[in-house]
């Protein structure tokens, strides 16, 4: 799996929106990884600047995870 993390993280800076998506999706859900939301963010928010409709709605689910975090 980490060589598959390696190959996406390398499309995802060289602009691939699918693997920015994919990305923050294996983060957001810990698939093959350790669940890092903050990493997850990133990736999705590369993918929203992009237009990605998915990644624009699974920053707006991590932004309600996170207030609900904070109260």
């Amino acid at each position: 799996m980490e060589e598959r993390i390696i190959d996406l993280k390398n499309k995802a800076q060289q602009g691939d929106v699918y693997a920015q998506t994919y990305l923050g999706y294996i983060y957001e859900a810990g698939r093959g990884v350790t669940r890092q939301l903050h990493e997850s963010a990133q990736w999705y928010c590369m993918a929203a600047k992009s237009g990605n409709q998915y990644a624009i709605e699974a920053l707006k689910g991590l932004a309600s995870i996170k207030n609900s975090a904070a109260k």
